[in-house]
């Protein structure tokens, strides 16, 4: 059963989230769309349906859920997709798929302090 309603694109790029007031995640993005992307999620288990707050790169706080959870990875889908201009703005800034390079890239510093309450 396909849901994805646009094509993901697979580069990579930094990510923070926070579930309800918890403390922030550190992960990177993988295959990111306007509609959602994937991540690995470093041994914190994500229940389905899980509402969180994520930072894509410098942008965000993004309200989103959890759709699929398997083998440590998670895809979310943002509860309002990302503008075309800062998804295109991504595609051209950061890395590709990792899995074929071995570069890291340079990210701009992400936003610290506790997340807004999204409910």
């Amino acid at each position: 059963m396909k849901t994805r309603q646009k094509p993901r694109k697979a580069f990579t790029l930094p990510g923070r989230y926070f579930t309800g007031l918890g403390a922030p995640v550190d992960v990177m993005l993988t295959d990111l769309s306007e509609g959602g992307c994937r991540f690995v999620t470093g041994g914190r288990p994500l229940p389905l349906g899980a509402n969180l707050q994520i930072y894509v790169a410098n942008s965000g706080p993004h309200l989103a859920s959890v759709k699929w959870a398997a083998q440590g990875e998670v895809g979310i889908t943002f509860s309002s997709p990302l503008a075309t201009e800062k998804f295109e703005q991504f595609q051209n800034s950061h890395v590709p798929d990792a899995s074929w390079s071995e570069q890291i890239g340079e990210f701009d510093v992400m936003p610290e302090g506790p997340p807004r309450r999204f409910c």
